[in-house]
């Protein structure tokens, strides 16, 4: 006998771990504007904060780098789109410090990088880092 397997609901989902309830609504907003962007109508993405050492394992495990990064994203199911993204709190705080805006600004940033990024785009090399940030440039400036 042939077992029937129910296929989840096409959805639309982002959630968010770790951050303040006061940060979800911009985040929330830098997400779905770049998923709309890129033109993904159903989704579910886990948008997770961490500490640095928290994303420097990460690092280690999946991608073979000993250092800490400020994003690190995971398609976990490409034909659903499903992913993770894991921020780092403390390098972020730095972050914004050092470029001159407040914290949710540079979260904002990093979820639209983060989101970018499961959706294939890369910044390892000069070309693909030059398509990448204009895209995330033109995206971030829309929010304010």
């Amino acid at each position: 006998m042939n077992k029937i397997v129910k296929m989840p609901k096409k959805t639309a989902i982002c959630n968010f771990f770790g951050f303040s309830k006061n940060q979800i609504p911009l985040l929330k907003k830098a997400a779905e504007l770049t998923l709309s962007r890129q033109k993904k109508e159903f989704y579910q993405i886990n948008f997770i904060l961490v500490s640095d050492e928290q994303i420097k394992k990460l690092n280690i495990k999946f991608r073979h780098v000993r250092r800490i990064t400020d994003v690190i994203s995971f398609l976990v199911f490409d034909e659903m789109f499903i992913g993770d993204i894991y921020i780092s709190d403390n390098r972020t705080k730095k972050q914004a410090k050092k470029y001159g805006h407040s914290w949710d600004m540079e979260l904002a940033y990093l979820v639209i990088h983060g989101v970018l990024h499961l959706c294939g785009f890369t910044d390892y090399d000069e070309r693909n880092k030059k398509i990448m940030f204009a895209k995330q440039d033109e995206i971030f400036q829309c929010l304010f």
